[in-house]
């Protein structure tokens, strides 16, 4: 029987440490590990991500239905859910979690599919922690609306959401503490 690289322990633990680095240094491009490069890349990190413990939702169905016993999280309406798979070129048309005072960790980790992370309409220039000054990130196939919207979620700290955009073969990190601008 052969298993897909998604769901290989070892290319997991590689995709998780491809993900440390994406949220440690936000704007670095992190190249996703060969075997894992492909239209299933946001598949990839679910893999690597979920378990039976969390819950989830594709906003925009970007899962078949065969894809869920595999990922073992429990489905979720966006507003409940630990983990959300959108698609970046619609707009967002939800309230994640947010996460408490007492328990920001609480809140949704956003992992947002995008054409490109290499080029595109979208110019953004990073700052804060894990950016030594500022960096530039230019994104293809991201809906404007993301970047008003995940700035109203975000600016009560230590309240907000993490997010992670993703193409076919790399990923950026922007947790919350990170201020974007677009340029």
């Amino acid at each position: 029987m052969k298993i897909d690289a998604i769901w290989q322990p070892d290319k997991q633990q590689q995709m998780f440490r491809v993900l440390l680095e994406a949220m440690s240094r936000p704007g670095s491009i992190q190249s996703l590990p060969a075997a894992l490069q492909s239209s299933m890349a946001d598949k990839a990190l679910l893999a690597t991500l979920l378990d039976g413990e969390v819950s989830m939702c594709d906003r925009h169905a970007l899962l078949t239905t065969s894809d869920w016993p595999l990922l073992q999280a429990r489905q979720a309406d966006a507003e409940q859910a630990d983990y959300i798979l959108c698609d970046g070129a619609q707009a967002p048309d939800f309230e994640p979690r947010l996460g408490t005072l007492s328990c920001p960790d609480e809140s949704a980790t956003l992992i947002i599919k995008v054409r490109s992370l290499y080029g595109g309409d979208m110019g953004l220039k990073l700052e804060g922690p894990g950016i030594e000054a500022s960096t530039r990130v230019v994104i293809d196939g991201l809906h404007p609306d993301w970047l008003k919207t995940r700035q109203d979620w975000v600016c009560s700290f230590p309240l907000g959401v993490d997010c992670l955009f993703v193409d076919e073969s790399h990923v950026i990190g922007l947790p919350r503490t990170t201020i974007v601008e677009v340029c």
